[in-house]
């Protein structure tokens, strides 16, 4: 089971990272409908019956000025929808992470390792995921 949960939530995907809460590796990625949050919170409620967290780290999309802008806004949506389906979680469980960059530094390593592009697309979303879970990791570390 895992200790922490990071989320990357895009309109037709949730990239998927779990961490112990020393090291982050990517799971896996939810396919959904097109801006059908409904239907990605649901199969990511299977998913957290299973690995249980402690924590929810989402990756927050600020703009680049630090202002909230509509990515934002659909984050704090498809949070809303999470607590719906799992009254266990709130906000003391459910940590944001400013996320700037995250999918592009990605991408970055992915062509970096010489991964092909179909694999690049598989990959990118649980992979932003995990960096956003090493943000959160790396933070909780530097308080200690």
């Amino acid at each position: 089971m895992s200790k922490y949960i990071g989320l990357d939530v895009g309109s037709k995907t949730i990239g998927i990272a779990s961490s112990n809460g020393k090291v982050a590796q990517p799971l896996l990625t939810i396919k959904f409908t097109e801006w059908e949050f409904e239907e990605g919170i649901q199969k990511l409620t299977e998913l957290l019956k299973i690995e249980s967290p402690e924590l929810l780290i989402i990756g927050y999309p600020k703009n680049m000025d630090g202002s909230i802008g509509e990515r934002a806004e659909m984050v704090d949506y498809f949070i809303e929808g999470i607590k719906v389906y799992n009254s266990h979680f709130d906000d003391k469980n459910i940590i944001k992470i400013d996320e700037r960059r995250t999918t592009k530094m990605a991408k970055a390593i992915m062509i970096e390792a010489g991964l092909r592009r179909d694999k690049q697309k598989q990959s990118k979303d649980s992979l932003a995921a995990q960096l956003i879970l090493e943000l959160y990791l790396d933070s909780e570390k530097n308080k200690i």
